[in-house]
């Protein structure tokens, strides 16, 4: 725990000076590791709550935390069993188990994912729907050797009855082509659509949205991974309340126990 909070007071100072993806959501698995058995952690500060391109509360300032346990299955070469638990703030939380194949392009991911929240919003009164729990499939495929690294994901809601759809895309630069020697600049960018049916919870709706981000990082020996970043989302709803663009900045670390 003192490792933990050493790494956000160096987080914080990186912001700091280099003044600068990701939304408040359960972020999409990451790479397997190639131990048999690895433990990563994530912890962030998001200045907003910002979920599928959308602006779920007008509350600034959201405390992320991301644990994923990863085993390598034994006996079947690039095949990964993982469980991650996103929690934030304490009002959001996600669990999710899944399993992802190597292959010579990339991996293909499947899994299930149950989100839980303490608030319940409707589009009629906040401008977005959110439901105390919600459950979602998926299913996704990476391409590690293109470009980008661009990456595919399908996802299904049972009480919502809502598919969503995004495609994503990374790319890494050398800090040291900027002066920023040591760091990495990183830069990100999505797109998705989100298509749900009348429920019980949620009227017909359908949107797109997009969104990216800005980072720079830094590895702290062979210790934390420190970063800081801008980041951008908009939606096109239609919702008087939650319609149009929202910026918000990031402080983070990354661990590997």
């Amino acid at each position: 725990m003192r490792h933990a909070f050493t790494a956000l007071a160096l987080a914080a100072f990186v912001a700091g000076g280099h003044a600068q993806e990701a939304s408040a959501v359960a972020p999409a698995p990451v790479p397997a590791a190639t131990s048999d058995l690895s433990l990563r952690g994530l912890i962030s500060w998001d200045a907003k709550n910002v979920f599928r391109g959308i602006e779920r509360s007008d509350r600034d300032g959201l405390i992320q935390s991301l644990v994923t346990l990863d085993y390598s299955a034994p006996g079947l070469s690039g095949v990964s069993i993982y469980g991650s638990f996103f929690n934030a703030d304490s009002l959001e939380r996600t669990y999710a188990v899944g399993l992802r194949r190597d292959f010579s392009f990339g991996q293909i991911d499947v899994g299930h994912q149950r989100m839980t929240a303490a608030t319940v919003r409707t589009i009629a009164a906040d401008g977005v729907t959110q439901i105390d729990s919600n459950r979602e499939f998926y299913a996704g495929v990476s391409w590690a050797n293109l470009g980008m690294k661009p990456s595919t994901y399908v996802y299904y809601s049972t009480e919502l009855k809502q598919y969503t759809v995004e495609i994503a895309g990374s790319k890494t630069f050398a800090g040291s082509n900027v002066g920023l020697t040591g760091c990495d600049i990183v830069f990100r960018a999505y797109a998705g659509i989100c298509d749900a049916s009348t429920s019980v919870h949620a009227a017909k709706n359908s949107y797109g949205y997009t969104g990216a981000s800005l980072d720079v990082t830094r590895q702290i020996g062979r210790g934390p991974e420190l970063g800081a970043g801008v980041n951008w989302a908009h939606n096109r709803d239609g919702q008087a309340l939650t319609n149009g663009s929202v910026f918000w900045g990031r402080v983070y670390a990354k661990f590997i126990f």
